[in-house]
């Protein structure tokens, strides 16, 4: 996931004093993947030893979205083809473990919070490819919901590009600003079907956080079924597609503090900027399907280099994406559709935030709106079969 930095203040030497809030997690012995919480939840919701059946690939290959990138990102790459076959696997210790990783090495230390790979590119062609899976989730009223998650990986995450050049001057001095941490993997989207296989709604990873997007009322799907996507110059973060370069609103983290920024427009927190997309060319790719148990996913240990700054670390697998209590498919589809000025469901949303429970009132209104959103569009189809002649 991509980082941010910003701060009101002005001068150099404050810029570089707030280096340490970087988003991401901060430079310590534990990994984020041993936050409270995940153990718990991956012992209530075990990851399946299975790839996608058949079945399931085919409508991963029906419904995969089409990615748009600008005019210098390299785009997505291989995991184990191109990230994990260079490089380094060691331990805590800085032991080396093994000089010629490959999947079966890296899988065999997926459980150790520990491990440490650290890449070393080398120049050589690579083959763009997303890894696909299908998970399940029950909706109260519409029943069974498939979500069909593509996770593009990128070989770096970078800064944000809108950043002021006196805000980032500083940050080139720690590292390039298109090479934050080593691997971006976090940038996921899923495609969520109804239970008669029709597209109902896209989720979108977009740093620590989640959106989702009603389709036919927040965004629109393409006449072939698919979903247009936009990378994120330099942070690799998706967003929907749009004709001319856009900047997106970017917080540290998505809270009750900073919602209302990213939802109004204001308060401005003091880390806050923007993400910058243009959709220059399309790119590409290729499916692959692994299962979820795979270290792709489930790796506990650092699938990049560790720096010494905060937030340069590379990342543990992409399943800790989030934090525990918004793991949950159906959490993710709900609770994050907001849309920009949507106050209402912006006050529900920072409720829910402060008491993340599915049992707890706040959640039954984000239910109660994510419905009534979803039946207004449905409602506006059938009117148009109507009117045809």
């Amino acid at each position: 996931m991509g980082s941010i930095m910003k701060t009101g203040c002005r001068g150099a030497i404050l810029a570089f004093s707030v280096l340490t809030l970087l988003i991401g997690c901060s430079r310590s012995w534990h990994n984020f993947s041993q936050y409270p919480g995940f153990a718990g939840y991956y012992n209530q919701h075990p990851r399946s030893d299975q790839a996608a059946s058949a079945t399931e690939q085919a409508l991963l290959r029906r419904f995969r979205p089409r990615l748009f990138l600008d005019g210098v990102s390299e785009g997505p790459i291989s995991f184990y083809r191109d990230y994990i076959a260079q490089g380094t696997l060691i331990n805590a210790s800085s032991e080396v473990l093994s000089e010629r990783v490959d999947r079966l090495s890296l899988n065999r230390y997926r459980s150790d919070p520990g491990v440490v790979f650290i890449h070393q590119p080398l120049t050589t062609p690579v083959t763009q490819e997303a890894f696909a899976r299908i998970d399940y989730d029950e909706h109260p009223a519409l029943g069974r919901l498939m979500f069909l998650t593509y996770h593009f990986v990128f070989r770096y995450s970078g800064l944000i590009d809108g950043l002021p050049a006196w805000q980032e001057w500083p940050l080139r001095w720690t590292g390039a600003a298109s090479d934050w941490h080593q691997l971006d993997h976090y940038t996921a989207a899923t495609v969520v079907l109804g239970p008669e296989e029709e597209p109902l709604a896209l989720i979108l990873q977009q740093h620590n956080h989640e959106r989702s997007y009603v389709l036919g009322a927040d965004i629109s799907l393409e006449d072939d079924g698919r979903i247009r996507l936009i990378a994120a110059q330099r942070s690799n973060e998706l967003y929907p597609w749009h004709p001319s370069i856009k900047r997106h609103r970017v917080v540290r983290f998505m809270d009750p503090d900073t919602l209302p920024y990213l939802v109004q427009g204001k308060p401005e927190p003091w880390l806050a900027g923007y993400d910058v997309t243009e959709a220059v060319r399309e790119q590409d790719y290729q499916l692959e399907f692994i299962p979820a148990n795979d270290a792709f996913y489930s790796f506990a240990g650092f699938l990049g280099e560790r720096r010494y700054l905060p937030g340069r670390d590379g990342p543990p697998g992409a399943d800790y994406n989030t934090l525990p209590p918004f793991k949950r498919p159906l959490v993710q589809l709900v609770a994050f559709n907001w849309s920009e000025d949507d106050k209402p469901q912006m006050r529900a949303l920072i409720d829910f935030l402060d008491r993340p429970s599915i049992d707890q009132p706040p959640f039954g209104r984000l239910l109660d709106n994510f419905e009534n959103k979803l039946k207004s569009v449905k409602g506006e189809a059938r009117l148009a079969q109507d009117r045809i002649p």
